[in-house]
């Protein structure tokens, strides 16, 4: 009986391993289609939001006439060039995150994060705007291309990128 449980956790452990590799190789394959699909610039005007979870969106009020923002967007002291110089340093410095799209000006953009085991790519589209009464405010939407759930990992993501925003800002 042992002997074969051995055998059986062989195989279960092999084919996991032909899944895992697998993946990664369907994946590496087809991220350009991916980008291509998903990767496009957001109309935020237009937006709305599906009815999955694994998506998170924040916002000024009233700047998503047809999606309810998860939370309302920081106000910067700062110009609007200001703010996109520092937003794109941030997500250019994240770990396997790339911009796939922008705007002429750099005001709008979409990049594209992958995790870390499965490389399971999520989308994050940001547009900066002038704020109402100075200075300057984003739109940003983060969302998972692959399943229903993402455990909090797109909240987790803006949140963790507007809370490191202010440094990049601050930075010469």
């Amino acid at each position: 009986m042992i002997a074969f449980l051995g055998k059986l956790l062989v195989w279960a452990i092999g084919i996991v391993a032909v899944l895992f590799v697998g993946w990664q190789v369907f994946i590496t394959a087809r991220i350009g289609a991916i980008e291509e699909e998903h990767g496009g610039l957001i109309d935020f005007q237009t937006l709305e939001l599906g009815w999955k979870p694994n998506q998170f969106l924040v916002a000024p009020p009233g700047a998503t006439p047809l999606a309810q923002p998860h939370a309302a967007a920081p106000v910067f002291p700062v110009p609007a060039a200001s703010l996109r110089d520092a937003v794109i340093a941030l997500v250019e410095q994240e770990p396997r995150t790339r911009i796939v799209r922008r705007s002429d000006d750099g005001m709008r953009l979409t990049a594209v994060q992958q995790s870390r085991a499965m490389r399971f790519p999520d989308f994050v589209s940001i547009e900066i705007r002038p704020a109402e009464g100075g200075g300057s405010t984003l739109l940003v939407y983060s969302r998972a291309v692959f399943g229903v759930r993402d455990f909090g990992v797109n909240q987790a993501r803006v949140e963790g990128w507007l809370t490191r925003l202010p440094d990049r800002i601050a930075a010469p």
